[in-house]
């Protein structure tokens, strides 16, 4: 059996707090609500609850909640990971690192 090392990857992330300040400004609402449907990084991305969006993966529809990161990845997909697990997989990059 043969062991693969994974390569390092640089990705955007956002909160889930970001994620809401980004739909007010794209939907151009001064409003403390949450947008009900907006794009981001060419995705749509839909309203199911306070405190949960739903949002399109390449595995399928999934939920984003306010204890998720939202990872772009290399392909533009988009995709939630816990904070916990995220924390614990990817470190902070300097501007000036380039992809």
């Amino acid at each position: 059996m043969a062991k693969f090392r994974k390569k390092p990857v640089i990705v955007e992330a956002i909160t889930f707090d970001e994620l809401v300040a980004h739909g007010r400004a794209q939907m151009g609402t001064l409003s403390d609500e949450m947008p009900w449907s907006f794009m981001y990084g060419g995705h749509p991305i839909t309203h199911e609850e306070d405190g949960c969006y739903v949002i399109p993966t390449p595995e399928g529809m999934m939920r984003f909640t306010t204890k998720d990161m939202l990872i772009t990845g290399v392909q533009g997909e988009i995709y939630p990971c816990k904070v916990d697990i995220f924390m614990a997989t990817y470190s902070p990059v300097d501007d000036d690192v380039v992809a």
